[in-house]
Parts: C-alpha cells; structure tokens; sequence
C-alpha cells in the first residue's frame, strides 16, 4: 500500500509541474497572440479505435471462476477551436481548446450467460503543438506537429446491467498526453485554409480506471480495468481568411 501511494504522489507531482510549465507556455503565447496576428479556425475529428495502438479492446480474464470481461472503445468524436500563429516559414505553434467525447462498449462474459453495458466519457483537452510546413505547390501544404496537451475530464461515470455495475473514475484532475499529427492543406486569399489528416492522442500514464461489479449467484467479485484514454482521429479542419494585411 505504501508503494501504491507513493507512485501516486509522485505521478501527480509529475503531473502539476507539466500543467504549471504548460500554463506558462499559454501565457507567452497569448502575449504573442496579443502583439501580432493569428490565424483562427474549428476543428473535427471523429475518433477511431486502432487495436495496435492500444486504443481497441482489453480483456480481463478471471480463471478462478471462468470468467472474462472486454471493454473497447467504440469511438467518438473531439471538436474545438485552433489557434495558429506562424514564427517562420516553416514553423508554426498552435493550441486552443477541445471537446471530447468517447463511448466505450462492456461485456460481462461468463461460463452460461453475457450481458453488455455502455458508458460515455466526457473531457476537455488544452493542446500546444510545434507544426512544421512542407510546400508542395502553390496552394498545397503538407503539414507535420508534435506537441503535449493538457486533459481535464468532467466527472465519474457509471453503468450497469442486469447483473453488473460498472464505476469509471478519473486518476487524476489533470493528465499530459503526447499528441501528433499529420496532415495535408488547402490555402486560398479568400476562402481560407481547409485542412485533412490524422493524429493520435497517447497519454504518459492511466487516465481512467473502471471498476466492474459482478453479482449472479453463487459468483460475486469486483475487477479494476485501467483505461489508456489513447485514441486516433480522422482530422478536418478550417482556418477563417486572415484578411489584408497592413502595411508597415
């Protein structure tokens, strides 16, 4: 027990020196947001469970009473705004804020009998990129990122079933998550930027646990299954005109 809550302790500490150096980073960004141009847009991304990645399901099985529980992801979607600021011209920094929902399919498997629940997940993603350019034609860009987020999620969530109650809790208030991104863009003067690509959203750690309750006579036992909160997005985007731009 005493090891259990030292990893802890120290994973939250890992945790709020991310967040503080994160918050710091928005804050410089926002004075050079402040001082200089930006290009603003929205963003979707339909989300997809990817078994290599670690994002498909996971299996518990329990041979001391023939038992097995799957929880997979079955998919969801992240919309927000995306700030962009160009520094060269080949890099960029962009962040802004995201809204992200998951759902996640349980089946409670057992010798004679199986029943299903579903639960959905809920969480808010604060992300800072480093994006790189490659030009490939007059309108054509080719674009690559790499960066962190800060996730938030909104509460607990529970289901159940007709013999089993599931509790997906959060490990921690904040959670940093390496993200990256690739993808292709469309700019015009006047219409804007359109952008198509994919990314993937990988967290450093757990950042749900869901515990499952299952009680059909004479079997009554508890099982804790960590979720990863990894996902892969199919990304659209669009970035609004800059407008004309004014001359020194």
């Amino acid at each position: 027990m005493k090891m259990a809550a030292g990893r802890k302790l120290s994973r939250g500490n890992w945790i709020c020196i991310f967040f503080l150096v994160f918050a710091n980073c928005q804050l410089q960004t926002a004075n050079c947001f402040a001082q200089r141009s930006a290009t603003f847009g929205i963003q979707f991304k339909p989300i997809f469970p990817v078994g290599f990645l670690g994002t498909g399901k996971q299996t518990v099985q329990v041979d001391s009473v023939n038992m097995k529980f799957d929880l997979a992801l079955q998919g969801g979607w992240n919309f927000g705004m995306v700030i962009r600021k160009n520094m060269t011209k080949l890099l960029a920094l962009e962040t802004g804020i995201n809204y992200v929902k998951r759902k996640y399919h349980m089946d409670a498997i057992d010798e004679d009998y199986s029943e299903s629940s579903e639960f959905r997940i809920i969480g808010y993603e604060i992300p800072l990129s480093l994006l790189a350019y490659i030009r490939l034609g007059e309108y054509i860009f080719m674009n690559a990122s790499l960066g962190a987020s800060a996730d938030m999620y909104a509460s607990n969530v529970q289901s159940s079933g007709m013999y089993h109650s599931t509790l997906t809790v959060r490990n921690h208030t904040f959670q940093a998550a390496i993200i990256a991104n690739l993808g292709w863009e469309l700019r015009t003067d006047k219409s804007g930027y359109f952008y198509l690509g994919a990314s993937l959203h990988r967290p450093f750690d757990y950042e749900l646990t869901t515990k499952v309750h299952y009680d059909r006579d004479p079997k009554e036992l508890d099982v804790y299954q960590p979720l990863s909160g990894s996902y892969l997005t199919l990304d659209v985007r669009y970035f609004f005109p800059e407008g004309p731009k004014k001359k020194k």
